[in-house]
């Protein structure tokens, strides 16, 4: 992180680091440059919105499960609140309130998880595509 100084101050960095490592580098395999490359290109303000919106949904599916569930949601709540010790955290009982809330209004289908759909639902209107993008 402390390498790439426009993910410095971005709050849902260290995930969108861990999904340009490639399935084979995190094997221990070689990627090659061009490969690295590529994975970054998501990064570019020229991409496609939906590309975005689907490397972001990748970066909290913590369990590759193709849908955000509960732990995978309160990652992204605790990612986007200040940390556990510092002023204005936010308490277990909070956050589970929070993620709650959140799935009372984003489950449209009622199974406890977010689908890549209901993601898309959810972000519409943040900035969090802007998140997505390096200006470099």
């Amino acid at each position: 992180m402390g390498e790439l100084p426009q993910l410095k101050y971005n709050v849902i960095g260290p995930q969108l680091l861990s999904v340009v490592v490639s399935d084979k580098a995190k094997k221990g395999q070689r990627i090659t440059f061009k490969e690295f490359i590529l994975s970054l290109a998501v990064f570019a303000p020229e991409a496609r919105r939906e590309t975005k919106l689907k490397f972001g949904f990748k970066a909290f599916d913590t369990d590759n499960d193709s849908a955000l569930g509960r732990l995978d949601l309160m990652r992204l709540v605790r990612c986007l609140t200040p940390p556990e010790g510092l002023p204005n955290a936010l308490e277990q009982k909070t956050l589970e309130t929070v993620v709650e809330q959140i799935l009372v209004e984003a489950d449209l289908d009622g199974d406890g998880s977010l689908t890549y759909d209901e993601f898309v639902k959810v972000v519409e209107g943040t900035d969090f595509y802007s998140k997505l993008s390096l200006n470099l």
